[in-house]
Parts: C-alpha cells; structure tokens; sequence
C-alpha cells in the first residue's frame, strides 16, 4: 500500500506569508483542508505557542507554582497541562458539599497540603508524564493527604 503525498501553497492567516504544506490524505480531501483550515508559518505558530506559554506561566505564578524547567516545547506543552490539572483540582474542591464547617475547614487544609506538594514539581516532564491524572486520581491523592490531617482537630 502506497501514501499518496500532495504538496499544496498555503498562506498563513497572521503575516499572509505563502509557505508548502505536505498532506497525505486523498486529493478531495486536501483540497478542503487547505481551504478551510488556518495555516500558520513556523515564525507566527512559535510567537502564539510563546505568547499562550507566557500568559498560562503568568497565571500559575499568580497561583503560587514556581517556573517549569526543561525545553521550550516541553515548557509550552507542561504550562498548559498543568493549567488544566489546576482547573480540575479547583473544580473538585468547589463541587464538594460538607455536612460541617469543620468538615470544610479539613478538606480546604488537605487540598492546600495538595496544592503545595504540586508547587514542588517543577521540571516539565513530571507534568507531561501526569497529564492524564482525572479528577478521581487528585480526590484519591487529597483524602490520602487529608488522613493525617484528622487526628490534627
């Protein structure tokens, strides 16, 4: 079985540069992929991923979570992993319903213990290598750090 390679003329949506783009699906197809699809060159794909790293690394520090270490790429892609665990952690805490304000104020101190054990990781590859973790995987985690937190009342 042959890949059928086509080479297509696209511009790209920012600076209406014209670059070669290579597609391998049928000719019909790629037709309609350049037409309707945004194309972006190298210069003004890397100068969003730059400016979306910045702003998301920005946020994070606001939240109290030091500066990632590694690559640029696996900096880019672990800011934007880590907003995402962060919005799920803050999702899972705000969902929660307690029968008492003591009941409230050891959860809020378990997912403090959390966030802080978060702040610690800081090279990219720790959160690349959890992107995956759901919502049930950080509940697991907070009611683990909460049990020591029990016999603290």
């Amino acid at each position: 079985m042959t890949i059928d390679q086509f080479t297509y003329d696209v511009r790209c949506r920012t600076c209406h540069k014209k670059f070669t783009v290579e597609l391998f699906e049928s000719h019909e197809k790629n037709l309609f992929l350049v037409d309707k699809r945004d194309w972006y060159c190298d210069k003004c794909k890397k100068a969003y991923f730059s400016k979306q790293t910045e702003t998301l690394s920005r946020t994070n520090r606001e939240k109290g979570f030091p500066p990632l270490t590694g690559t640029e790429k696996m900096i880019s892609w672990a800011e934007k992993i880590r907003a995402e665990l962060i919005n799920k952690a803050d999702y899972l805490q705000k969902s929660l319903a307690f029968d008492s304000e003591e009941a409230r104020a050891m959860s809020d101190r378990a997912f403090e213990a959390f966030m802080a054990e978060w702040q610690k990781k800081t090279t990219a590859k720790w959160w690349i290598d959890n992107r995956r973790m759901t919502v049930m995987d950080i509940s697991k985690r907070v009611k683990a750090l909460s049990a020591p937190l029990e016999g603290q009342d």
